[in-house]
């Protein structure tokens, strides 16, 4: 059961449509890429990078690989990586920045999507990332990749303390790390949880280099099948076309039983970028 009549195919004026690694079922590489290609009709994969851990997460002698499997198939490649950076302190989450940007290189990833991470003291984190993310963003830049922070859950979340789940302290980090190494990945879901997806395509929508596709009903990080929860998905993508967004849209919903949510999201996306031409 293909979709690849459907896709988008990376036809002028349409964004490249990934999918996460975390969300549909493959057991060797060349299976992802295969799925990807043929059976679902998409421009690449969203790998997920948690170093030392086992599958559904790439192996740490896969790198080199996934960059031969790209160039063969055509698909793009992109690492979503998982690490506590503020508990690293300033020189340990510097370091794992540039680890990471060691693994992109080696994978051929465009973009590597990183969270800011918690911190008890908000202040204290946001002033130790803006300084990390600062030293780093250069150094991606110069590589020619892409270092996405996304935006996460309320602070008061579960008393989480995740740091940069707001407009504001996005806009404040950009502003202190102008480098084009540094962008902003917006993922749908957390935003609608926070209720301020509109507010964050105002404020920071020039920074715009990556998206999330998540569903949810407005309280948890459901990841559920699009279309199954209640972001407003015609608005909110409507509104990113707009700012001229053509980035990557990656999908972070269940694709296993059933293709139907991938056909729907496929539709609207089409719907919202078709509709400007």
């Amino acid at each position: 059961m293909s979709t690849a009549d459907s896709t988008l195919d990376g036809r002028a004026g349409f964004p490249p449509l990934l999918i996460s690694a975390l969300h549909y079922e493959w057991r060797t590489l060349e299976e992802a890429f295969e799925r990807c290609r043929s059976e679902f009709g998409l421009d690449g994969i969203e790998f997920s990078v948690c170093e030392g851990a086992g599958r559904p997460h790439l192996l740490e002698d896969e790198y080199r690989r996934v960059a031969e499997l790209g160039q063969a198939s055509g698909l793009q490649a992109s690492g979503h990586v998982w690490g506590e950076l503020p508990s690293l302190g300033a020189e340990g989450a510097v370091a794992q920045l540039r680890s990471w940007l060691d693994i992109a290189q080696r994978a051929d990833f465009t973009h590597v999507i990183v969270h800011g991470g918690a911190h008890d003291d908000r202040e204290a984190g946001l002033a130790l990332m803006a300084g990390v993310l600062a030293e780093a963003a250069d150094e991606y830049a110069a590589s020619g990749v892409v270092l996405c922070l996304e935006n996460h859950y309320a602070w008061e979340y579960r008393d989480c303390h995740e740091l940069y789940g707001t407009a504001e302290e996005l806009a404040d980090l950009f502003t202190r790390v102008p480098s084009p190494g540094l962008g902003f990945c917006l993922d749908y879901g957390h935003s609608h949880m926070t209720g301020n997806t509109l507010e964050l395509l105002d404020r920071v929508g020039d920074r715009l280099a990556y998206t999330h596709l998540a569903d949810n009903l407005g309280q948890h990080d459901d990841h559920l099948m699009f279309g199954h929860g209640a972001v407003p998905w015609r608005e909110v993508l409507t509104a990113t076309r707009n700012l001229g967004y053509r980035g990557p849209l990656a999908l972070e919903f269940p694709v296993r039983d059933s293709l139907e949510g991938l056909r729907r999201c496929v539709d609207v996306v089409r719907e919202a970028w078709g509709a400007g031409g």
